[in-house]
């Protein structure tokens, strides 16, 4: 009998999480928050992406050459 894997597909990242995610650095990953480029919410102190945000920011780049 086969065993079946359930993966959750994750709805938010923290910053981390979208570096890994990403494989962005740090500093890129902040640098399109500040220009708005990837919209932000936070919970407590910690700050997070929604998945959606981040992947239409790369599809964005990917748009654009990458720049």
């Amino acid at each position: 009998m086969k065993k079946q894997t359930s993966q959750l597909e994750k709805i938010s990242h923290s910053i981390n999480g979208a570096i890994e995610f990403t494989d962005f650095s740090r500093s890129y990953i902040f640098d399109a928050i500040r220009k708005n480029q990837i919209k932000t919410f936070k919970r407590g102190n910690r700050r997070f992406i929604l998945h959606e945000d981040l992947v239409e920011f790369i599809h964005s780049l990917a748009e654009e050459g990458g720049v």
